[in-house]
This record gives structure tokens, C-alpha cells and sequence, in this order.
């Protein structure tokens, strides 16, 4: 049993290595960002960024308010992560603190990966019926405020590509024929065409592996009835 309770410790130690990894891949690159630009409005996004996820950690520890916490950090790793994608990083691509952050970034993706592996191989994810969980949700709204600080048809662009990244977040849940072909299409669509993409692609990337992995890989993993995965919109069928 006790051997069980320490791999679960390490499994969850791990998904905080990946967001703690993402953490500080989001704040050196909001950093370099704001040091080669002088804009000011980045760093006042920065430390209010900053400020919002020590909020969450006290609400966290001090109340036991997960769900509030949870849900005001996720929200804000979209945002800032969004950033990341859609700030100007052309006239330093090739600095070192921005190498390092894209390092990070790809570390922080490896980990994520490694940890929801790992969390299904041993058995420690309990399968819900639900269309997009919470963290997903949030981080999907975060990632489209942040679309914003384009222009207003960029903005409208990003956010419709969201839109369509949540249905297909929907569509592997519930295990769709057409799911993984409409991955595929998605990711080639995003990656390798002609379609203009965010200014940091390994930011965008990280975005859409951390989203996917889960509904993915539970392709394989989940074992929840055809009915089961279709509760959410038979119960909104009732209604």
C-alpha cells in the first residue's frame, strides 16, 4: 500500500514539474519579451500575472479553495501562455533566454506527456462522462482573451480556431470515427500549411499538447460505455 501511495505522490510531483516548468518557461519569455520591446504593458501583464497565481496558491493552501484556485491559475496559464504565442519575438528569436525558454517549453511538454501516460498505465485516472473538463475550458478562454492584442481579425481567427480545437476535444471524448483523422487534418492545418500561425510555434504547440494529451491518449485508456461518453448530451437532451 504503501509503495501504491508513493507512486501516486511521484506521478502528481511530476505534473507539478510540468506546470512548474511551464511556469517559468511563461514568465522568462514575458521577460525577454518585455526587455527587447520596453513595452510596458507587458510587464504590468507580468506581475499581475504573478500576482493572480499567488492569489490562487493562498486561496489553495490557506482556505481550501481548490476549485476557485484551480480554476483563476488556469485560467491565467491560458492568458499568459496566449501571450507568449501572439507577442513579436522576430528581432530576438536567437537570444539565449529565449532559447531557454522554448527548452523549457519542450521539457514542460515531455513531462505532461510522461505524466498523463503514466497516470493511466497505473491506473490512477477515474473517467467522467463530460464534454470539456474545467481546466480544459478555462485554459480555452484565457487562450482567447489573450487573442485580443491582435488585430481584430486575427483575434476573430484565434478565437474560431479555439472553438474548433474544443470540438475536437469533444469529439475524441467521445470517440468519433472521424476523430483522429480530424486530429491529423487539425494539426497538419496548423503546423505545416500555408495558414498563418502564432508568432512562437513551440508556445502554440505546447498549448494544443497539453489540451489534447488527456482526451487523446484516453482514446485507448477510458473505458466508459458508448452511453456513458454520450451522457452529457442526453442529460441536456432532457432538459
Amino acid at each position: 500500500v504503501n509503495r501504491e501511495v508513493n507512486m501516486h505522490s511521484s506521478v502528481r510531483y511530476l505534473g507539478y514539474l510540468a506546470r512548474f516548468s511551464l511556469l517559468v518557461a511563461i514568465c522568462l519569455g514575458l521577460y525577454v519579451r518585455w526587455e527587447k520591446t520596453a513595452n510596458s504593458l507587458i510587464l504590468v501583464i507580468f506581475i499581475l500575472g504573478l500576482f493572480v497565481l499567488g492569489i490562487a496558491s493562498i486561496l489553495y493552501y490557506y482556505f481550501s479553495m481548490e476549485a476557485a484556485s484551480l480554476s483563476l491559475s488556469n485560467l491565467w496559464f491560458g492568458f499568459l501562455l496566449g501571450l507568449l504565442c501572439f507577442l513579436d519575438n522576430s528581432s530576438f528569436k536567437n537570444d539565449v533566454k529565449e532559447e531557454i525558454t522554448k527548452y523549457l517549453l519542450l521539457t514542460s511538454i515531455v513531462i505532461r506527456i510522461l505524466c498523463a501516460l503514466v497516470e493511466r498505465i497505473s491506473g490512477y485516472v477515474r473517467h467522467k462522462p463530460t464534454l470539456l473538463t474545467s481546466v480544459e475550458f478555462l485554459e480555452l478562454v484565457g487562450f482567447a482573451i489573450a487573442s485580443t492584442i491582435m488585430l481584430v481579425e486575427k483575434s476573430l481567427s484565434i478565437i474560431l480556431l479555439v472553438v474548433a480545437l474544443a470540438m475536437l476535444l469533444i469529439e475524441l471524448r467521445m470517440k468519433s470515427f472521424l476523430a483522429i483523422p480530424n486530429l491529423v487534418n487539425f494539426a497538419v492545418l496548423l503546423f505545416f500549411s500555408s495558414l498563418e500561425t502564432p508568432q512562437n510555434p513551440i508556445a502554440f504547440a505546447c498549448f494544443f499538447i497539453y489540451l489534447i494529451t488527456d482526451p487523446f491518449l484516453d482514446i485507448y485508456f477510458s473505458g466508459l460505455s458508448v452511453t456513458e461518453r454520450w451522457k452529457p448530451f442526453l442529460h441536456r437532451g432532457r432538459i
